[in-house]
């Protein structure tokens, strides 16, 4: 059973650069492992031992089970992602195959690129139904760079905040300064200036 919910999968910034690497890199297919964390997003992507072809890529299946034994959070690793190529995007009966020996009592991502930068998500759920959430949205989550304090200090130091003042107008060599001038009254922003105003020449 298929269904559309609004879902999204994020992907590290780092994470998706190394795959678009690896997608240009190889003739045809490959594909590697990444964690999920538990708001969906996808980082610390794994390539491993692999033969490929232009349609197929296969996992040294020792490489996987070491990687996972030495992992410290084996259980985070819940991310298969693949290229096609040169083809397009989409699930293929291989595809399909793998994702279910991929099953597990959580959920799985899944991933499919192109080298023309392609791509399409989806997540597949085994417990308590079967279900799969295709053609998901895929955000790149940009690095936090840990700027707040920097950032707060050149704020505080260079910008002076007030209250909104009214405009002045500067039509005709006049200068209307307050609500009574301008015939309204405001309770506080700015005012609401006729369409005429906005006239500049």
């Amino acid at each position: 059973m298929k269904v559309k919910q609004n879902l999204r999968v994020r992907i590290d910034a780092d994470a998706m650069e190394r795959i678009w690497h690896w997608t240009d890199l190889a003739a045809g297919e490959f594909s590697c492992l990444a964690t999920v964390t538990d708001d969906l997003v996808v980082g610390g992507v794994q390539l491993f031992g692999q033969i490929c072809t232009s349609a197929s890529t296969e996992i040294d299946q020792d490489a996987l089970a070491k990687f996972l034994v030495t992992h410290q959070q084996p259980e985070r690793v819940r991310a298969w992602i693949h290229s096609h190529g040169r083809l397009g995007v989409f699930w293929s009966q291989q595809d399909e195959a793998c994702i279910e020996g991929l099953a597990n009592d959580l959920c799985l991502i899944s991933i499919v690129v192109n080298k023309k930068r392609e791509w399409k998500a989806r997540i597949d759920v085994w417990q308590p139904f079967r279900l799969t959430f295709d053609d998901l949205p895929l955000e790149i989550r940009l690095p936090d760079q840990n700027l707040r304090g920097e950032c707060e200090a050149l704020f505080n130091a260079h910008v002076v905040e007030m209250a909104p003042m009214l405009m002045p107008d500067w039509r005709a060599g006049t200068r209307r300064n307050s609500p009574q001038q301008q015939g309204q009254s405001h309770q506080g922003g700015w005012p609401d200036f006729d369409d005429d105003l906005a006239d500049w020449r």
